[in-house]
């Protein structure tokens, strides 16, 4: 039991360096404090077995995000560079598309070579289509077919000529009809004929039909083979016309196997399919469609192996879409719909990712595992994916995943898929966790001052004083809520710095000093203090009614911390203990009217197990205790009222009363030692802002717990009052010392004999209790 000094609660001086300003520190890029994280995603990133995947733990604010993308970026670096991907018309199927990797940089190229190609193409089968040479053989040929032709046409006509029929050809194919000295006969000359010579006629009609059909069948047979020599002929002078072409760029992309066979295939299909190139302006789009290059991923100015943060990994943007285009209310798409998303650009190198971003959308956590499980890339849109939708669609080449995977979070979500998703130990087997505070050394503040440093430099700022640097140190304590420890939250302190730069403009100074600091928190305070306003204007009218002078038996101040997000804020309680004679023991109204949580709760039970070991061991408990905590209408939780209901408990036995110029805070264990409790400095500034309104008298102050000396950073306005003798704050190990200082008497300490002194705070509890026993066992014995 003590009453701490104001020495004991500033910066020691030791661990400060001795600097004018921020321009006599050396800016430091590194992440300070986190040298187990570093050695974590090191080891991740250099071991190259599958599912060595990488997820990264630790509070917001620790710089998770900007150190991994520091580190990731400046490791990526010294890699090899990727290939570019891209995809390729599949000649034989529709439906699908080839994909082919070229090294950095020549996906470009390619495009180029084969949009070069299409022109090139046109243009040469334009001219072979339109030149004399070509216009000279085709008549060769056709004067060949017509020759031939009338040949066989000629035949025909001798024969049925002798016949007696005249053979004809007409729009419908070959007409005959029968003949009279040389000349096609009427129907009427037809009907005076005899009927011998009709007969004949008839006959003869049946032999020319058969000659007719033989011709015919020659016919057709000659217009195939002179069909065939046409296209041969177009067959020879496109690929007399694009092999050179194509044979160019074989040699110029021979490294790529996939590429030489793919130009050879392109050249074929040109070739055969020259009847579809003879229509120029149909031509000029099939060649322009089939030689189109669709890059997805174009590494060309990536140094080293690629990063990527994708911050909004929807389906699409993550695992790459098939768009499609609508032709007449006809949906339609083909190979050059296909788009690359993160996962193709990461391909190679590594995918940062947020766990909140990836489990907002549906089926990405599902798609991502399946493929880092499969370590397949495969493009499908989500309707497809899943059997939604039953268009035909797509199916493009699957690409070999080599990707390595760092996924930043949260520890609960960490937990909770490690212990429900099955596939996460197999995937993500490398945990990188950031520490939110580290020792406040000499050493690590010179680090800190470095950090600091490179703030003021990257965004331009004026150099802070050395007094503005001891208040950002302050600054990172209260953070940590620890003197001895400097807080991680980098995003906290740099927005202070940067605020801080501002209101050091509106003084018109050159430099960032102590009270621009001061400014920047207070004005931060200012902007989000509204509901410790009014719980402080409740104090005040006394709405919420708390004593602060006096002395009280059964009533004690506590002090709890309301938490509002981006703002905490301490006030005191009334909590109130009447006794009354029965054998109920103690009840708790919060607990009996179901405002109690269990961590209360429990502690309520803990308090029950002091008092009845330390007090009933002669005789029972015949003591009815209630207990309440005094206009709160909320759940109440934690054990940090504990102290103070206990003594509550203790005077409204002993009828000792309590100081009510001194609050409480402190958990207790069932053998009466003080635990320590979070949030003490809040609780301890609720209490010291209403003293201070009502006027301090050095009576006012604060009893805590001696373990949570260490995390008292307080404010220069209740140091001040501390080192001038106006507010004091104890702290005790034990119930019995926060009694003697509660109550000025002291707490009594258990005699051999089993008895405590007369006149302590124990014996009168004792007392009391023995009291209350004797007139219950009275009672019993009259009935």
């Amino acid at each position: 039991m003590r009453k701490l000094s104001y020495k004991e609660l500033v910066i020691p001086n030791k661990i400060l360096p001795r600097v004018n300003t921020t321009k006599n520190v050396s800016p430091c890029e590194t992440y300070i404090g986190q040298e187990s994280a570093f050695k974590a995603i090191n080891f991740g990133l250099s071991m190259d077995k599958k599912g060595y995947n990488i997820f990264v733990v630790g509070p917001s604010g620790t710089g998770r995000r900007s150190f991994v993308k520091s580190f990731v970026s400046t490791y990526a670096k010294k890699k090899e560079k990727q290939d570019d991907i891209a995809y390729l018309v599949d000649l034989d199927n529709p439906y699908s598309a080839k994909v082919v990797l070229l090294p950095a940089g020549s996906g470009k190229l390619l495009k180029d070579r084969l949009q070069k190609l299409s022109d090139e193409l046109f243009t040469r089968l334009q001219r072979t289509f339109e030149s004399e040479e070509y216009e000279e053989k085709k008549k060769e040929i056709e004067n060949e077919y017509k020759e031939r032709k009338n040949k066989i046409l000629q035949e025909l006509s001798k024969k049925a000529f002798k016949l007696g029929y005249i053979v004809k050809m007409s729009p419908t194919g070959i007409v005959y009809v029968p003949a009279l000295d040389g000349k096609p006969m009427t129907p009427e000359q037809f009907e005076n004929l005899s009927e011998e010579l009709k007969s004949m006629y008839e006959e003869n009609a049946k032999k020319v039909e058969h000659l007719i059909s033989g011709v015919v069948h020659r016919l057709r047979k000659l217009d195939s083979e002179y069909s065939e020599k046409f296209n041969d002929l177009d067959k020879y002078a496109i690929l007399f016309s694009v092999e050179a072409l194509f044979e160019e760029l074989k040699n110029e992309f021979s490294y790529s196997e996939k590429l030489v066979q793919h130009f050879q295939e392109l050249k074929d299909h040109i070739v055969k399919n020259s009847e579809r190139l003879k229509n120029l302006d149909e031509a000029k789009v099939y060649l322009k469609h089939i030689l189109t290059v669709n890059l997805i991923v174009d590494n060309s100015d990536v140094i080293g192996a690629p990063v990527v943060f994708e911050t909004n990994p929807t389906y699409p943007n993550l695992f790459g879409k098939i768009e499609y285009i609508s032709k007449m209310g006809i949906s339609y798409t083909d190979f050059t719909l296909i788009r690359g998303g993160a996962i193709h650009r990461a391909n190679g190198g590594y995918l940062i990712l947020n766990a909140e971003d990836i489990f907002k959308y549906p089926y990405v956590w599902d798609k991502l595992k399946k493929t880092l499980l499969t370590e397949k890339i495969e493009i499908e849109n989500l309707d497809a994916a899943y059997g939604v939708n039953p268009t035909i669609s797509l199916k493009p080449e699957p690409i070999d995943l080599d990707l390595k995977v760092i996924i930043i979070g949260t520890p609960d979500l960490y937990y909770l898929l490690y212990e429900y998703d099955e596939d996460f130990q197999k995937l993500f087997k490398v945990k990188v966790e950031f520490d939110w505070e580290i020792d406040a050394t000499l050493e690590n503040v010179k680090q800190y001052y470095s950090f600091i440093s490179n703030v003021v430099e990257t965004n331009n700022l004026k150099p802070l004083t050395s007094k503005a640097l001891k208040k950002v140190i302050w600054y990172s304590m209260r953070l940590a809520e620890n003197r001895e420890k400097l807080s991680m939250k980098m995003g906290k302190v740099t927005n202070l710095i940067l605020e801080s730069d501002h209101y050091s403009t509106l003084r018109n100074s050159d430099v960032i000093d102590a009270i621009d600091i001061e400014t920047a928190i207070e004005e931060y305070e200012n902007r989000v203090k509204i509901y410790r306003e009014k719980y402080d204007e409740a104090l005040k009218k006394n709405e919420i009614m708390v004593e602060t002078s006096g002395e009280r038996v059964g009533q004690i101040n506590g002090l709890t911390v309301i938490h509002l997000g981006d703002y905490s804020f301490g006030h005191p309680i009334k909590i109130t203990a009447k006794t009354y004679v029965g054998s109920v023991g103690i009840i708790d109204i919060q607990r009996e009217s179901e405002l109690s949580g269990n961590i209360h709760s429990k502690a309520v039970l803990t308090l029950i197990g002091y008092l009845g070991g330390k007090y009933a061991k002669e005789i029972p408990f015949s003591l009815g205790v209630s207990i309440s905590f005094e206009q709160v209408y909320g759940v109440v939780e934690g054990d940090s009222a504990s102290l103070a209901e206990t003594i509550a408990i203790i005077s409204a036995i002993s009828k000792i009363p309590i100081k009510q110029s001194i609050a409480v805070t402190g958990s207790i264990n069932q053998h009466g030692y003080v635990q320590p409790i979070g949030g003490v400095n809040e609780k301890i500034e609720g209490f010291y802002r209403l003293c201070k309104h009502r006027g301090l008298d050095g009576t006012h102050g604060v009893v805590i717990p001696e373990a949570n000396v260490k995390n008292l950073v307080l404010s220069r306005e209740i140091l001040k009052d501390i080192r001038n003798g106006k507010f004091n704050i104890w702290t005790v190990n034990s119930v019995d010392e926060a009694i003697e200082i509660l109550t000025g008497k002291p707490a009594g300490k258990l005699t051999a004999r089993g008895t405590y002194p007369k006149g302590s705070v124990n014996y009168y509890v004792v007392t009391e209790l023995k009291k209350t026993y004797e007139k219950l066992e009275g009672k019993k014995r009259k009935k």
